[in-house]
């Protein structure tokens, strides 16, 4: 078993300041001899070292860790940013610490209570709720705190998030230029920003196409779940006694749901049907429709965010330039297949 520098120490004698000095490559700046060194160094190199975390963090005030609250590690968007966001940490010697809200108040209030009282250095949360601002506020000066994904206003943190109108409005123009007509806007949680710049970005797209019923277009649930999708779907095709011949999602939990009730209520997804969904998966290559998937760039919004965490005490203190607004890339799937094919016809 590895020994901390207190135990070094009385094995071999020699001070814990010595010990130090040698394990920092400092035995030259102090004098230290060779003898000493070759000492404790053949010591180490039998039993190994290791810090003492609980002393060191109660000297220097800091834990080396770090929160992060997240509303569900099922969506593949914030765990691939929780994957970028841990390997900046661990670069660092920073060790993460993850827990899932699920999108509840409650939870969410316990989690960044639990966080803050084991005392993390840095809190990065995706709030489900204004309401946590102020709990965090009480606390501004224990920890640096970032927001990512969902922007509450006004910005009392740094807030990191993707440009989800831009994303929305370019999937909506390209889905209606595709169907030369409206498509339908499928919503879980409706009452979160990101979702909201969404529906913002959608309704933009329908003004620009002249289309005057933007609002009944926009089918929304009050979570984000492939049951919410499932839902949503059901009621279209109960109205049009059929699938839509396009719709987009407001995440990709919502077209997991809305696939499988067409899938049920057909028996089969019609290939004609246009599709968009907000971030991407490589399962979607495996589906012959076409599909416009608004991928977000978690390897920017992670630097973003740790960039935020790690900032000095005077650059947080900085109220005038408080959000990052990280672009988003549309990616369309199959456009040639359906062109070849149309020619060929």
């Amino acid at each position: 078993m590895s020994k901390t520098a207190e135990e070094i120490s009385k094995a071999t004698g020699f001070s814990i300041t010595t010990i130090r000095f040698v394990l920092n490559g400092q035995s030259e700046k102090y004098r230290i001899s060779a003898s000493t060194q070759k000492q404790i160094n053949d010591y180490i190199a039998v039993h190994g070292y290791s810090v003492n975390h609980a002393a060191r963090s109660l000297k220097l005030k800091r834990s080396d860790t770090i929160g992060l609250v997240v509303p569900d590690l099922d969506n593949a968007f914030f765990a691939r940013l929780m994957a970028a966001l841990e390997i900046r940490c661990r670069k660092r010697n920073l060790l993460l610490l993850t827990v899932a809200s699920h999108d509840n108040p409650e939870l969410e209030n316990r989690a960044i209570t639990t966080l803050l009282a084991r005392g993390v250095d840095g809190l990065v949360i995706a709030p489900c709720q204004q309401a946590t601002l102020p709990l965090l506020i009480k606390n501004k000066a224990r920890a640096s705190v970032v927001m990512f994904d969902r922007d509450f206003n006004p910005p009392l943190f740094p807030t990191v998030s993707s440009d989800n109108f831009q994303g929305a409005l370019l999937m909506a123009r390209r889905i209606m230029k595709e169907v030369k007509g409206p498509c339908h806007f499928l919503c879980g949680d409706m009452g979160l920003p990101s979702i909201q710049d969404r529906i913002r970005g959608f309704k933009a797209a329908c003004e620009e196409a002249g289309i005057q019923n933007a609002e009944e277009l926009v089918l929304f649930e009050s979570d984000n779940t492939p049951e919410a999708g499932k839902h949503l779907m059901k009621g279209l095709i109960e109205a049009f006694q059929s699938p839509p011949r396009a719709f987009m999602c407001s995440s990709l939990m919502m077209l997991e749901g809305a696939l499988q009730q067409i899938k049920a209520e057909t028996g089969s997804i019609d290939k004609d049907i246009v599709m968009g969904t907000f971030d991407d998966y490589p399962m979607l290559d495996f589906l012959p429709n076409r599909i416009f998937s608004v991928k977000q760039d978690e390897q920017t919004l992670a630097r973003k965010v740790f960039d935020r965490l790690i900032a000095p005490i005077s650059e947080r203190k900085d109220s005038q330039n408080l959000r990052d607004v990280v672009p988003t890339t549309l990616i369309c799937r199959n456009l040639k297949r359906r062109a070849r094919s149309a020619k060929s016809g």
